[in-house]
């Protein structure tokens, strides 16, 4: 059947559009409430179920609360700070306390909002991110970002309500961080230590980091101690257990990222063995939970990547550990597949939202009465029962038995060669349709990763009949330190011989393994190369220098000047060049020769590039140079501006516009 025939039957394209974000599921501090966020036509709000009463709340706009937007994979926008209220980061910059009153029923009409910061108390321009309240619900600990510090500060909740509510003046966090960069704080049970990520200038958190802890008496902090982490280390995500303890945290120190359990000062520091399987994503933003403790202390769950793929287990931690130990060898229980963001162990068993290629994203429960104890497990005795869905993410008109015709696939692992290189991606292949078309679809980062979770894009090209290719080159996150390292200093060069490689090996016949793309005879009658910010970047690349390769090729605010992007304002990725390019000046001809801009004149495969004029981290400019350029050589490109929209879009119009363009112009181009 052709990609263009018997369509009919398949799912529209803005039903894979049309889903309902659900995130950062917690539990309450005494387990009884559940509490999550939902995301839809652009408005988050929060939701919690009373597990006692089994009855779902949900806080309606009306409140004039909206939560502030994070990726789903990421989090840091909301915490408890008791059974009956919760501190949010609300999406016009000031962080509230959202009290739930005893005895509302189906609402929370009742329920007060109290401000505890707002964007003056900051500073114009200041944004908050990853809340953490102390147990006794006394103190707050939040990163604040401004365009010159991202740092921890330290708030009394009392003193800010006593200061509103006498309509004093505004009681003005305390910063106590002083690294160039500082997120995710985590209080000890007690609340006398707290625990922060940060790192310093030139580096990214993934290149080298540290866990610091703290002693807080008071209101005082002091003596600031680097107990992980440190230079070509990558740490991540500090966790107290319960029982104050010890202290858990991700770590790639032997060259995969893993979750690590020591004692509270960093020492008897020990890795929970898993094979070369990562435990954590590439750290794009604050707030992420892969890993959770178990209410006693005794056991940690995580999810971790399989080749793209994710898989939620557990392992228990013991009692004991000796100095001497670098790796706990536990009998690891796996829990269920798919992946799993915002874990949060309560009680009542393990929340997560869980998402899959074949799954929108859903609020999930493992119950607690599925894990038996561990010499049940050893005897081979675990069963699992059903998981239970708290709320989904489904698309709007969902059935999954027709989107499966058309647009819900499970990828298969497949691999190419790149010099001495083995290269991995997922490929996607519509059912039902024979030598389809196939989108090379480029992440971004260049540290991100493709991965098996829940997708509109990939799904909407699908519906469309078309297959999808998402490669992970050299520089992509999960498959370990060393394939991450390998783009040092080869940006726009060994990851384009990769995607050159993958899309010469589809295109050939058999002649290797099943396992490799060369032995599964694709060769498809056309193809193209879309991508997002690096992956736009790539995209270009292969457009400009390859064009014998593609038919047509999308970059959605793509890097078009390396130059220009060294030179940017934005101060988390400031320095991200030098290490994936090289330091200025000496480095200058290899950021000529690698930016796009460079050879846009030379443009010859049909371009459409989609840019946000409020895009902080490529700026348009950058867009419109390219599109200049590359028109005066007579180029065939496209381009449209969002109003508004910055590095990812986040109004659904904008979203629906983009597949609406990007289908258009790839149906157009890959007819022919």
């Amino acid at each position: 059947m052709s990609p263009s025939s018997g369509d009919e039957g398949r799912p529209k394209l803005a039903q894979a559009l049309d889903f309902l974000a659900v995130s950062e599921p917690r539990w309450s501090p005494e387990g009884t409430r559940l509490g999550w966020l939902e995301e839809v036509e652009g408005s988050t709000r929060f939701f919690f179920l009373n597990m006692a009463a089994d009855q779902l709340i949900g806080a309606p706009q009306s409140l004039g609360t909206r939560v502030r937007r994070t990726p789903a994979t990421y989090g840091g926008t909301w915490a408890w700070r008791d059974d009956a209220s919760v501190v949010v980061v609300a999406s016009d910059a000031r962080v509230v306390l959202l009290e739930l009153e005893p005895g509302a029923e189906n609402s929370l009409e009742n329920s007060l909002e109290r401000v505890l910061i707002d964007d003056a108390l900051g500073g114009v321009g200041s944004r908050y991110l990853a809340p953490s309240v102390s147990n006794d619900g006394e103190w707050l600990a939040v990163t604040r970002e401004r365009s010159d510090a991202m740092e921890i500060v330290v708030l009394s909740i009392g003193a800010a309500l006593n200061a509103r509510n006498n309509r004093e003046h505004s009681v003005e966090p305390l910063a106590i961080s002083s690294a160039d960069f500082a997120w995710d704080p985590s209080w000890s049970p007690d609340g006398t230590l707290l625990a922060w990520h940060e790192w310093s200038n030139p580096e990214m958190p993934w290149d080298s980091s540290r866990i610091v802890v703290a002693d807080f008496r008071n209101g005082v902090m002091s003596n600031q101690r680097v107990v992980a982490g440190g230079p070509d280390t990558q740490v991540g995500q500090p966790r107290f257990s319960p029982d104050g303890t010890r202290l858990a945290w991700l770590t790639d120190r032997d060259g995969w990222l893993r979750v690590c359990v020591g004692d509270i000062d960093g020492s008897n520091a020990a890795l929970l063995n898993q094979g070369l399987f990562e435990a954590g994503e590439a750290p794009w933003g604050a707030g992420q939970r892969s890993y959770a403790w178990s209410p006693d202390s005794k056991r940690i769950a995580w999810c971790r990547n399989e080749g793209g793929f994710g898989r939620l287990v557990c392992a228990e931690v013991g009692d004991e550990q000796s100095g001497d130990a670098e790796v706990i060898e536990p009998e690891i229980i796996e829990i269920a597949k798919a992946w799993h963001h915002g874990v949060s162990w309560g009680p009542q068993g393990i929340a997560a939202v869980r998402s899959g290629a074949r799954t929108p994203p859903r609020v999930v429960l493992y119950s607690a009465a599925l894990y038996p104890n561990t010499s049940e497990a050893s005897s081979g005795g675990t069963q699992f029962g059903e998981r239970i869905e708290i709320a989904d993410g489904d698309p709007i008109g969902f059935d999954k038995a027709t989107f499966a015709q058309g647009c819900l696939v499970e990828p298969k692992i497949v691999s190419w060669m790149s010099g001495d290189l083995e290269i991995t991606g997922l490929l996607y292949l519509p059912p039902g349709v024979e030598n389809p078309p196939l989108i090379f679809d480029l992440h971004g980062g260049p540290t991100g990763a493709a991965t098996a979770r829940w997708s509109p894009n990939v799904a909407a090209l699908l519906s469309h009949g078309w297959g999808v290719l998402r490669p992970n080159p050299r520089g992509s996150y999960g498959s370990g330190r060393a394939h991450l390292r390998a783009l040092d200093g080869g940006w726009g060069a060994l990851d384009l011989d990769d995607v050159i490689a993958g899309i010469e090996a589809v295109s050939r016949v058999a002649v290797s393994s099943a396992a490799d793309v060369d032995a599964m005879n694709l060769n498809p009658p056309r193809i193209a190369i879309t991508g997002g910010s690096a992956g736009g970047m790539l995209a270009l690349l292969v457009a400009l220098l390859r064009p014998d390769l593609v038919k047509a090729c999308i970059s959605v605010y793509g890097v078009t000047d390396l130059f220009s992007l060294a030179e940017t304002d934005y101060r988390f990725e400031k320095h991200y060049a030098q290490r994936l390019v090289g330091e200025l000046p000496e480095a200058r001809d290899l950021y000529v020769e690698r930016s796009p801009i460079t050879h846009a004149h030379r443009l010859s495969v049909p371009t459409l590039m989609l840019h946000g004029d409020a895009d902080e981290v490529v700026p348009v400019a950058q867009m419109r140079d390219f599109v200049a350029a590359a028109r005066a050589g007579g180029a065939e490109i496209e381009s449209h501006e969002y109003a508004g929209e910055g590095h990812g879009w986040s109004g659904p119009e904008t979203i629906r516009d983009d597949f609406d363009r990007s289908v258009a112009f790839l149906d157009k181009w890959l007819s022919q």
